[in-house]
């Protein structure tokens, strides 16, 4: 069987080459009606007001050129700029363009060769309303475990504490606090600091310059103190008499805080109205004042003798 070798000139390719070309100029040259899904910005919005959702982005029309200016016109893709100035009010919140009144702005702003000929839309409506600020306490959401032994030493602390927000008068009168970015800590036993993300409502606008916060947890390892505290009687005859006349308190410290404990810290009250209003043969010691180094307090004995001398 033989095999045949075709040898086709290089020319040949010239001037298939040149032959598309020009097939494509002649009909790039011809003027053709397109769709466009133009792209909006929104300028000139007010100092004191905000966008309360979404507006449109994308508008389609109906343009008319030649391929060539068709083509370079999505190749460029620049957005066009709708000035707000020109927004025609419905309600209190609620604001439109119509089409007919921004057609020529457009016009002014697609590419030289290109006509506009259709507004696909007979209106663009947009919701604005009147930027109002407050500040607002950041709430920490942490889930901890610690090693035996340890615990919070002091209060977690979030830097900042609070932020600025800005929105909507309506929508912000409702948030009272934002929640951080849940943060689970396992068995730790030292101190911790951890950036979170700051969690906003999905629905409604909000602008702020933070969006994180710093939550700061304090660790230390703890051991159990005990300290002796006089006990006050409110309410009570003179001629009372008490036993005994001192409590013991049983604490949870931590060992950094443990010497900063004295019995000054405290106040233990009994409320001789008890007796008169419970018959009761007894007073009931109650930790009235304690430190805020402290934890788990226990007060014993948890029953007070007395007697009115007569």
């Amino acid at each position: 069987m033989l095999n045949k070798t075709f040898n086709i000139p290089k020319t040949f390719f010239g001037f298939l080459i040149a032959s598309i070309l020009f097939w494509l100029l002649i009909n790039l040259s011809k003027e053709y009606t397109s769709i466009s899904n133009l792209e909006i910005v929104y300028t000139d919005l007010p100092q004191k007001k905000i966008l309360l959702s979404p507006p449109l982005k994308k508008l389609p029309v109906l343009i008319k050129g030649t391929g060539f200016n068709l083509i370079s016109t999505k190749i460029a893709n620049k957005p066009i700029k709708l000035s707000l100035k020109k927004l025609s009010k419905k309600s209190a919140n609620d604001y439109y363009f119509l089409s007919k009144n921004i057609f020529q702005d457009i016009q002014d702003q697609l590419k030289s060769g290109t006509e506009l000929t259709l507004i696909q839309k007979d209106s663009i409506l947009l919701k604005i309303g009147t930027l109002y600020s407050k500040k607002v306490p950041l709430k920490a959401n942490l889930n901890t475990t610690f090693q035996l032994g340890y615990d919070y030493s002091s209060p977690t602390t979030i830097t900042p504490d609070s932020v600025l927000i800005s929105g909507d008068k309506t929508f912000l009168k409702n948030i009272n606090s934002l929640m951080l970015e849940k943060i689970n800590l396992e068995n730790i036993s030292e101190n911790k600091s951890i950036q979170s993300v700051i969690l906003f409502p999905k629905e409604g606008e909000i602008k702020t310059n933070i969006t994180s916060a710093k939550v700061n947890v304090y660790v230390d390892k703890f051991t159990e103190g005990e300290v002796e505290v006089p006990i006050l009687v409110k309410n009570a005859p003179k001629s009372i008499n008490i036993y005994p006349k001192k409590v013991k308190l049983i604490y949870k410290v931590s060992l950094n805080n443990f010497n900063k404990i004295t019995p000054d810290l405290f106040k233990v009250e009994c409320n001789y109205h008890q007796v008169e209003n419970n018959d009761t043969n007894y007073l009931t010691p109650k930790l009235i004042v304690s430190s805020d180094l402290v934890s788990s307090v226990r007060v014993t004995p948890n029953k007070i003798d007395f007697l009115i001398h007569k």
